[in-house]
């Protein structure tokens, strides 16, 4: 990794979507890293610009800006239940590329024990002796209580409260303004929709929903093409 002239770390960013154009101004107002192009994969290449920088497809990165060059961030995206987001840090990771982590000054992250290429944003609170796996994004306003482990490659969206001792397993996407109750264990690829409550152990796979908090007769690998 190369650092530029103003002292910030050159950084390739996955996506030219509205998700990454936001998170572009999180990085250029926050952090130390300078966005110097960003990466698709093939079949999304549209543009050969993005925000002023270049767009690289995925599959020729390495011809272009090297692992020794770059640090990378991305995919930023929940799709196919966090999938195609574990895929690409899993085969950046086999390139050599190191993946570049982004904690908001405006979070309270009372924890060590942060994974690799993690993401948190403004007014979340992390409380004590909370573990966060790797790839995980934590959108803005959630509370992680005391205790809790949530599993890499999950994504967080915004408002959640999860109460102490929670065990979240890997790939979940927890949808805004979900709550889940203390001591409860969620399995892997589970799938938290809006103002749910999760008030008891969910096996791998289930779907929750609304305010009813009902749990759908279907796996979630059902739904993970809308998500």
């Amino acid at each position: 990794m190369t650092a530029s002239t103003s002292g910030k770390k050159d950084l390739v960013l996955f996506g030219t979507g509205m998700v990454a154009e936001v998170i572009s101004v999180y990085l250029e107002k926050f952090s130390d890293f300078r966005i110097v192009a960003y990466t698709v994969d093939r079949d999304f290449m549209d543009r050969e610009e993005f925000n002023g920088k270049p767009v690289v497809a995925w599959d020729e990165l390495e011809a272009h800006y090297g692992p020794e060059d770059v640090q990378l961030m991305g995919p930023l995206t929940y799709q196919r239940l966090n999938q195609v987001r574990r895929d690409r840090y899993l085969e950046g990771k086999a390139k050599g590329y190191s993946f570049a982590s982004f904690i908001h000054p405006d979070a309270q992250v009372l924890t060590d024990k942060i994974g690799d290429h993690c993401i948190i944003l403004e007014r979340n609170t992390v409380q004590p002796f909370a573990s966060i796996g790797d790839n995980v994004i934590l959108w803005s306003g959630n509370h992680i209580g005391h205790h809790v482990s949530i599993g890499s490659h999950c994504f967080v969206a915004s408002q959640v409260g999860i109460a102490g001792a929670v065990t979240i397993g890997e790939e979940c996407y927890l949808g805004g303004q979900i709550g889940i109750v203390h001591g409860v264990t969620v399995g892997n690829r589970c799938v938290m929709l809006n103002q749910a409550l999760v008030s008891r152990d969910l096996p791998d796979d289930t779907v929750i929903t609304g305010v009813r908090s009902e749990i759908k007769p279907f796996p979630s690998s059902r739904i993970g093409h809308l998500l």
